[in-house]
């Protein structure tokens, strides 16, 4: 082999050499998306019930304070242990005379209730909890979600009573006796209060 030859091998060995290790450069991993959520994208329902044919009052809660918030492959991953504090004089129902009872005369007869606050836990099959202390009690309210994207809905539904909070049930109650009748005449203020939250988080 001549020297010309010799150094057209050597040339385009050095040539395939830099191109693989420029084909190795290009090639860069996955990076998975990160989930977080934040207070402002959250929106947190309630529904109480009156008359025996159990009409429902709805409502919103218009302030939330996480905690513990942390980031996640997964939006239910970002929300599984999730703290939260809700107070309860941003209550919100469109009727500001019904408001200011449930205020008072419900949760204002409660034990130390300025807020409502509690954890929220989640499992990968679509149930859960909020472990929720209310009127000074701590108990877990079973949940329900659908995930979608970015879009995580939760549902459920607690009952007074797991709280000892039938002495606001009856202030409210009687506070209202004359709105809560129904056809039937009767005055009725149900024990258990719907919860829903949509939440909506960010994607990085």
């Amino acid at each position: 082999m001549n020297l010309t030859k010799k150094l057209s091998v050597v040339f385009l060995g050095a040539v395939l050499s830099i191109s693989a290790i420029s084909c190795k450069k290009e090639v860069k991993k996955e990076v998975p998306a990160k989930f977080s959520i934040e207070s402002k994208t959250i929106t947190v329902n309630w529904t109480g019930y009156k008359t025996t044919d159990k009409v429902a009052v709805h409502g919103v809660f218009q302030e939330i304070t996480l905690g513990n918030v942390k980031n996640d492959t997964t939006a239910v991953g970002a929300l599984d242990g999730t703290t939260f504090d809700i107070p309860v004089s941003s209550l919100f129902s469109k009727d500001s005379i019904r408001d200011s009872k449930l205020k008072t005369l419900f949760f204002g007869v409660m034990d130390a209730t300025v807020s409502l606050t509690g954890t929220l836990n989640l499992k990968q099959d679509g149930t859960g909890n909020v472990d929720l202390k209310m009127n000074g009690v701590q108990h877990k309210v079973p949940v329900t979600y659908t995930s979608s994207g970015q879009l995580v809905e939760l549902e459920g539904s607690l009952n007074l009573e797991d709280f000892k909070a039938q002495s606001a049930l009856e202030s409210i109650s009687k506070a209202c006796f004359d709105l809560h009748k129904g056809p039937d005449g009767v005055s009725k203020t149900w024990s258990e209060v719907g919860i829903s939250a949509a939440i909506y988080l960010k994607k990085e």
